[in-house]
């Protein structure tokens, strides 16, 4: 399974913005850490950047911080601090 991710670029001016785009697909291309998910491949065709990831299985970091599990119990905050570390690790 893959993720995709549709970049919103309206910021940055069109010669801008491919410049931005292929820095940024060569940056996370290296990045190689247990919590960042792999960059499989992207896109830049007809005015879209798109980037596609392989599939988080145990969900997103938002899904963790905001949603409850099947016992309608949110995350404790041991729980919230051990992902908080590891998301600086990874940084």
């Amino acid at each position: 399974l893959l993720a995709v991710k549709k970049l919103d670029m309206s910021t940055t001016t069109m010669l801008h913005a491919d410049e931005a785009f292929i820095k940024l697909v060569s940056t996370v291309s290296k990045l190689n850490h247990a919590n960042i998910n792999k960059l499989v491949g992207y896109s830049v065709e007809h005015g879209q950047r798109i980037l596609v990831y392989e599939y988080c299985t145990n969900g997103t970091l938002h899904d963790a911080l905001h949603l409850m599990d099947e016992d309608n119990k949110i995350l404790p905050w041991n729980a919230r601090i051990k992902l908080a570390l590891g998301v600086a690790r990874a940084l």
